[in-house]
């Protein structure tokens, strides 16, 4: 995902940016975290999607909780 942006013209292709959601996952070697429904803006033509920062500091959370509870596999909603 790329640094945060709202709406309009998607810089890589030229397509229209919309709010709508997409998975973050993350491989933390002794296991996997994977949000569901994490908002972000994602462009109609390549598919390539941003996030809010405050968005970012959510997701940093739950993955650093579940790097100290140490498990397996974590799946979330947001």
């Amino acid at each position: 995902m790329k640094a945060p942006t709202s709406g309009g013209v998607c810089p890589l292709c030229g397509g229209k940016k919309a709010q709508g959601t997409t998975t973050y996952s993350v491989d933390l070697g002794f296991g996997v975290v994977v949000v569901r429904n994490v908002p972000a803006s994602v462009c109609s033509q390549c598919g390539e999607e941003w996030i809010a920062a405050d968005t970012a500091r959510e997701l940093e959370r739950l993955v650093e909780e579940a790097r100290q509870k140490r498990l397996q596999v974590e799946v979330v909603a947001l």
